[in-house]
C-alpha cells in the first residue's frame, strides 16, 4: 500500500515577506517555532541570525547564505534575514 508520509497541519503562524530588489530585510523568528517552511516567487537568500548578502565573489568561509532552502530546522533562532536579486515575496510557515 505505499510508504506512510508525514503531512503537517497548516501552521498557525504564516508569513509573506515582500522583498525588493537587492534590499535586506530581517523577520523575528516566532517564539517556541521548531521549523519553518520557505516558499517564494523568486530566487532568495536567507541568513539564520544573521543578514546576508548577495555574492559578488566566492564566499568559503561558511558565512555565505543559504540560497532557496524549502525549510530548516530553526530552534533557538531569534531572526532570520533576507535578500533577493529580484524583487519577490517569500512565504513562511513556522511550526512549533
Amino acid at each position: 500500500m505505499g510508504n506512510r508520509t508525514e503531512i503537517l497541519e497548516p501552521s498557525d503562524s504564516r508569513y509573506a515577506i515582500v522583498l525588493a530588489a537587492a534590499t535586506a530585510k530581517t523577520v523575528a523568528v516566532p517564539a517556541g517555532t521548531r521549523v519553518v517552511l520557505f516558499n517564494a516567487t523568486g530566487p532568495f537568500w536567507v541568513g539564520y541570525d544573521n543578514i546576508p548578502y548577495i555574492p559578488t565573489e566566492d564566499i568559503v568561509d561558511g558565512s555565505a547564505g543559504e540560497y532557496c532552502p524549502s525549510g530548516r530546522k530553526i530552534s533557538g533562532r531569534q531572526r532570520l534575514g533576507f535578500i533577493a536579486p529580484a524583487a519577490c515575496t517569500v512565504s513562511l510557515s513556522f511550526f512549533r
